[in-house]
Order: C-alpha cells, then structure tokens, then sequence
C-alpha cells in the first residue's frame, strides 16, 4: 500500500475510526516507519492535551451575568443620543480628510436642521426584520408611509458608511425607534414574547415586576417552558428581591417538577432575603406533603439550613421536612 494512504488513516486512528482489519495494518506500518510514528504519536498527544484543556460549561449564574453586561453595554449605546457638534468632531477628527469631510458635514447640518426645525420632507422608514417590530431601519429609498416628523419616534447609534461628498452623496445608517401600543390575551405569542423580554432585561423593577403578575394572572393554562425558564431566571438572579419573591411565588402555583424543586433549593441556599427563603421553604413542604421525596444531597441542604440558617422558621420548617423524610 502507498505511504500517503498511511499518512491519511493517522487522523482516524487517532479518533479510533479504523476497523479491525485497517488498524492491524496500520499498527504493522507504525513499527517499519519512523515518520508515520511520530505524527501519529504528536496527533495523539495534541488529541489528550485539547481534552485536558477544554473549558467547562458555564454554569447559569455566569450566563445570566454575562447577558446582563451585553444588556446594559446596549443599552448604554443606545442611550447616548447624538448631536451636532458630535458629529461635526467625527468629521473633523481625520485632518487628512478635513477638507472632503467639510462638504459632508454642511449636508449633514442642513439634513438635521431641516429636520429639527422645519420637519419637511422626512426620510421615509421600511420595516426591519426584527420579529418584535419595535425597530425599524431607515433608508430613503423606500417608502411606507411611516416618516421621522412623528413625534414619538426617537432616532439613536449613528454610524457613517460614506462621509465622501465629493460625488454629491453621502451614506450613514441610524436606528429609529417608536412605541408600540399592544392589546389581548396574555396567551397571545407575541405578547408572551414582550412579557418574557420584559422580565429578564427591562431596568425598571416595577415593569418587570408587573410582567410576571401578568402571567401569574392567567390561570387557564400552564405558561409554555420558555416563560417558565425565565420566571425560574428571574427568582434565582434578578437583583430586586421583591421581583424574586413574585416569581418564586409564580413557581409554586405551576406544575411541580425537578426545574422547580431545584430551582427553591436553589433560593433556600443562595438568597440572602429570608422572607425569599421562606417562600421558597414553604414551596418545598408543600411538595413534599403531596408526595414529594428528596434525595440524600437535597436533604443535606435542609440538615445546613436547620442548624446554620439565621432565620428561626425556616430552622424549624427544616427540621420538619428532615423528619418527614424519615
């Protein structure tokens, strides 16, 4: 067999991929080449050191922490509104281009203060394709009816794509973003979908609080598993304790299951609000009186809480889930 046919089983021996007859060969081959040996003893060594050093999944506290950053980074962003003179000193910070930028900066001047002031012929917005249909992207060369003089609209994160006026145009991409008024049943997709990126990521506590008493005001059905998995985010991490209260309370009125019993010995352990703590014990021993069990390391939370916890109730109401373990 040719030597190249050789060079290419060492990938596959590797990973165990050769049958039984090819690896014989194989291994028959190692021993008369030096040159095959050697790769194949440097792949195999790369292949165990990349598993040693693979990185573990993170875990969801880290997720939830990383995802916040990205929350606020955006919303830092998007909260910086322009002005004139900041767009004058992007024009004017590359002194090599002063000159052509000049022509583009009285452009830009003239488009805003026809804007600011007069508010004749707007740019006219198309909508994007952003499922939640808040944002919309500008681009004078269509048209739908919706223009910039509308006083609710707010425009924010200009970004320059040509600042060269020299050919009499000049291009640049903005976010224009309105209100949207919703109305019906808390069951409808869309309405769940703003309620559920409501609770995780909008700053005001009071609105995310409000999103899960909506939910919690729809008893008729069980929420589907995304709301779920964000009600089970939001009492493990959301750092207004009162916006966890609400959703750990949520969670005792849905259809108990290991998210849920994993997700109160979670806030047993963790939350540093006893009245949250509370909530979450009380939870748990309602389970358990319906049937519930617990294995040794859950019980093993309890036997801490019962000795260690500095609330008194639950010390107590620990102790009672131990001995109705029995």
């Amino acid at each position: 067999m040719e030597h190249h046919i050789y060079k290419e089983w060492i990938p596959l021996a590797v990973d165990n991929d050769l049958n039984d007859n090819e690896q014989i060969e194989f291994d028959k081959h190692l021993n008369e080449c030096a040159e095959c040996q050697a790769e194949y003893d440097g792949q195999k060594k790369l292949k165990l050191l990349l598993i040693d050093n693979t990185l573990p999944e993170p875990d969801d506290y880290f997720l939830f922490q990383a995802r916040q950053q990205l929350r606020d980074a955006l919303r830092k962003e998007r909260s910086d509104k322009p002005s004139l003179k900041n767009l004058l000193g992007r024009i004017f910070t590359l002194r090599k281009f002063q000159f052509a930028f000049g022509g583009a900066a009285l452009l830009i001047v003239g488009f805003f203060a026809g804007y600011l002031f007069f508010r004749t012929n707007p740019v006219q917005i198309v909508n994007g394709t952003d499922t939640n249909g808040m944002i919309e992207t500008a681009s004078h060369e269509n048209s739908s009816g919706f223009d910039l003089s509308q006083n609710d609209v707010r425009i924010t994160n200009i970004r320059f794509i040509d600042q060269d006026a020299s050919d009499g145009e000049i291009e640049f991409i903005f976010d224009a973003v309105k209100p949207v008024r919703m109305k019906g049943s808390v069951n409808d997709e869309m309405i769940k979908n703003v309620l559920t990126y409501s609770m995780l990521n909008v700053e005001n506590p009071g609105v995310r609080l409000n999103s899960i008493n909506l939910i919690s005001s729809e008893s008729k059905a069980e929420p589907d598993s995304d709301i779920k998995d964000a009600v089970i985010t939001v009492a493990k991490f959301d750092e207004n304790p009162g916006v966890r209260l609400q959703a750990i309370k949520l969670l005792s009125n849905l259809s108990y299951d290991e998210k849920i019993k994993n997700t109160l010995l979670y806030v047993l352990m963790n939350d540093e609000i006893s009245g949250n703590r509370v909530e979450a014990i009380n939870c748990l021993m309602a389970a358990q009186k319906k049937g519930t069990g617990f294995t040794e390391d859950e019980l093993s939370i309890f036997k801490k809480k019962m000795t260690a916890d500095e609330n008194r109730y639950i010390r107590y109401q620990a102790k009672t889930v131990l001995e109705e373990s029995k």
